[in-house]
């Protein structure tokens, strides 16, 4: 099934030789996506696809749009890229984004298998308003892999050390003694049953 069935359309012309194909598109400018052209089609296609994905996989409607981009290629020709809107804040949808992705270009490619003649790709742009919580990036260590981050253990052991070495150093300033860092070794106080 392709999706000038999927609408109940018939092409009742032929496509035009690719010499005058060329011709018109640079005699007209940029591709355009005007009603009943195969880019309106295929536009009308994906925005139904993505709704059918995003219902099939229970994401709430609000949270994802679709933008078709129309392009013209020397060496491809016209074609169309899909531009995946992000208009919710959730961490499970970019997690899950790449699996979206190719849900969804799994089921173009069942309704349209020549879709790779004119899908050229698809992109994902974030418009989550404040619903993200993240304003800023996080520390460099944030990035590491977990092997190389430092344990926090370490880290508090030797943020202590520092702080008592400024205290060691001001008492020293000020004349007095730098206390000894042994420490009794602790234990549970024993409870006792009234």
């Amino acid at each position: 099934m392709n999706f000038h069935s999927l609408f109940g359309l018939k092409s009742h012309t032929k496509p035009p030789p690719a010499k005058a194909k060329a011709r018109t598109i640079a005699a007209e400018g940029p591709p355009t996506i005007e009603d009943g052209s195969a880019n309106a089609l295929r536009r009308q296609l994906v925005q139904v696809l993505l709704r059918d994905v995003v219902r099939r996989h229970g994401i709430p409607a609000g949270w994802l749009d679709c933008q078709m981009l129309v392009v013209s290629s020397r060496s491809r020709g016209e074609g169309m890229y899909v531009r995946l809107v992000m208009k919710h804040w959730d961490s499970r949808l970019l997690n899950y984004a790449v699996a979206f992705q190719k849900a969804l270009m799994v089921d173009i490619m069942r309704f349209e298998p020549h879709a790779a003649d004119w899908l050229y790709g698809i992109s994902w742009q974030l418009e989550v308003g404040d619903t993200c919580p993240y304003k800023e990036l996080p520390d460099r260590s944030a990035w590491a892999e977990p092997s190389q981050r430092p344990d926090p253990q370490i880290e508090l052991k030797t943020d202590l050390e520092r702080i008592f070495a400024i205290r060691d150093s001001d008492m020293l300033m000020r004349g007095e003694e730098a206390p000894a860092r042994a420490y009794a070794k602790t234990e549970p106080q024993k409870l006792v049953n009234p």
